[in-house]
């Protein structure tokens, strides 16, 4: 820190360090170094910056603190010794997010092109189509015709129509053209099936 003061604020809880570093800054010329979460509720805001103005920042930023919870502890070091920075945040290795248009901090790993993209443009996660649920039903993989084991009579009675549907689209030369199986009422792909079986037995 190059023999600058430094700042910390104790609280009890996020908002009230939160609403102390930015009371800090707005105040004095201060640089917020990040925050410390040390257990039990504890967060510190840590600041750098010259010592009457790390002061003046730590005073009004513990203030405001104290109107929203509760501060634990306040203190000033006016020049700091070397070696004081290793065991503080290490600014290098803070975790950052800054936001950019459209892309969320949280975005993937691997960017995604979009229609106008620069050089660092932030990834931006686009989300699949959404399928209608009659698209969904058509995707969905069609049953073999070992479903209907047989192609037994009291079988194909417990099935739904769904699956009578999707089995009859299996079958070459079925009585049902395939443009209307989707329609066929139950009743009706049963008597498909039977026509279906004759076929086969010839």
């Amino acid at each position: 820190m190059n023999g600058k003061a430094l700042g910390i604020i104790e609280t009890v809880g996020l908002v009230p360090a939160v609403e102390a570093g930015d009371v800090a800054v707005k105040t004095a010329d201060v640089t917020i170094m990040g925050s410390q979460a040390v257990g039990g509720g504890l967060v510190s805001i840590l600041m750098k910056g010259d010592v009457s103005a790390v002061k003046a920042s730590v005073d009004a930023g513990s203030t405001a603190a104290a109107r929203l919870g509760e501060v634990l502890s306040v203190t000033v070091i006016a020049r700091t010794a070397e070696g004081l920075e290793g065991i503080l945040i290490e600014e290098g290795k803070r975790p950052k997010c800054v936001p950019e248009p459209k892309a969320p901090c949280n975005a993937p790993s691997e960017p995604t092109a979009r229609p106008g993209a620069e050089p660092g443009d932030g990834p931006v996660q686009v989300a699949e189509p959404v399928r209608e649920a009659s698209e969904a039903k058509e995707a969905a993989p069609a049953p073999d015709a070992d479903d209907a084991p047989g192609f037994d009579m009291a079988d194909l009675k417990k099935m739904k129509v769904t699956k009578l549907r999707r089995l009859a689209r299996q079958l070459p030369s079925f009585s049902i053209a395939r443009g209307e199986i989707k329609y066929a009422k139950k009743k009706d792909l049963l008597e498909a099936f039977v026509q279906y079986m004759k076929t086969l037995e010839k």
